[in-house]
């Protein structure tokens, strides 16, 4: 069994309402969508995308993601066997340096076409689910506090028991917003703060000893990705858990967290890491130095959620998971029958197809596509 084709497919799917944060608002998810054809006729399904252009270290875009599958990542699986998943993704970094988001489609699609050709769903070609049912937490757009406060109350109602709420960059409304939210919820309610980057360490500190007499469960990356001395010396000054998302996208990034002490938690998110294999070995790394690992997800549309949820099956230990489904924020979805249902904040995974366990709605992928590349040839690693 060798790879023989791969298309490529940007695809542009509104949000219910636009979701807002310190960095962006964006009206709908951009994504680039795989599929991989076999000389035996299996198909695998693979996704990856970004919510902001502002977000990636790398200057990733939909657009970049395409071309680079288009030109460089597609050409080499061509002809190769992709059971040897592993093997290829190594081989990757050879064609072509950095472009985790792109390579991220490869990693889906290869655990999908292995998983089918063996019978097993992807988190058992990975070792096993240590958990086919867990608890999910939900992130709210910033707005004023009425609206948050509105929101995060019905998503209480419904279930959750943990939320993260989005920064402003603006001190006194963020404080305002936590506030009115944690008096909403009650005292033991869990909630997380995420600013996306928007404090300077100065800012960042004293916003986060504002919410500590509240309780907070957590905060989410406060100062600048690149800059991870910075985000150490809030750890060094706060007593709240401290979490780094957009300060780690590799294992260099890691090395250098760990390094400077920098957080006590990492946030994986296949998608900005090049894919499951990738993440997991992050999150290998991150257990030897005893640092705890929470999932987030770039709001995947139905491909994207699954290979998340059976990444997320295989962890020992998650602090918090980060996503439930794309019916939580988008309009519509590209798929009919998925691997994972979610209900009153909890996800439950099945295991009974292979693969990513999705039937993903042609037609619909079509109606939602605005370009297209399909490729055939291959290219020598």
């Amino acid at each position: 069994m060798l790879i023989a084709k791969a298309e490529v497919f940007l695809t542009e799917v509104p949000y219910k309402s636009p979701y807002q944060t310190a960095t962006n608002i964006t009206a709908k998810g951009r994504h680039v969508v795989l599929r991989v054809t076999t000389n035996t006729g299996l198909v695998g399904w693979g996704e990856s995308g970004i919510i902001s252009r502002g977000y990636p270290a790398q200057g990733d875009t939909p657009e970049t993601m395409l071309a680079v599958l288009e030109n460089y990542l597609c050409p080499a699986i061509i002809g190769k066997n992709p059971c040897m998943f592993e093997i290829i993704m190594n081989e990757l970094d050879s064609v072509i340096k950095g472009h985790l988001f792109a390579k991220c489609a490869i990693d889906h699609a290869l655990l999908d076409l292995a998983g089918k050709a063996y019978g097993v769903p992807v988190c058992n070609l990975l070792g096993g689910a240590h958990a086919l049912s867990y608890k999910v937490s939900r992130s709210l757009p910033f707005a004023c506090a009425k609206v948050v406060t509105e929101r995060a109350l019905e998503l209480q109602g419904l279930g959750y028991e943990r939320l993260t709420l989005k920064g402003s960059g603006v001190l006194k409304d963020d404080y305002t917003c936590f506030k009115s939210v944690r008096q909403a919820l009650g005292d033991d309610f869990e909630l997380e703060v995420d600013p996306n980057c928007a404090y300077d360490i100065s800012t960042a500190i004293q916003f986060i000893k504002r919410i500590e007499q509240h309780g907070v469960f957590a905060v989410e990356q406060p100062t600048p990705g690149h800059d991870i001395a910075g985000l150490a010396e809030v750890k060094r000054n706060v007593c709240t858990p401290i979490i780094a998302d957009e300060s780690v996208f590799n294992a260099r990034d890691l090395k250098e967290i760990i390094h400077l002490n920098a957080a006590h938690v990492i946030c994986l998110k296949p998608f900005k890491s090049g894919g499951i294999l990738a993440s997991r070995r992050l999150c290998a790394a991150a257990e030897i130095a005893d640092l705890q690992v929470s999932t987030g997800s770039m709001h995947p549309f139905g491909i994207g959620t699954a290979a998340l949820h059976h990444f997320v099956s295989t962890l020992k230990n998650v602090a918090t998971t980060g996503y439930g489904c794309p019916t939580e924020r988008f309009a519509d979805d590209i798929i009919d029958e998925s691997c994972y249902s979610f209900r009153d904040g909890q996800v439950t995974l099945s295991i009974d197809k292979p693969g990513l366990g999705v039937e993903v709605n042609e037609e619909k992928l079509l109606s939602y596509t605005s370009l297209y590349k399909s490729i055939e040839r291959s290219k020598a690693v």
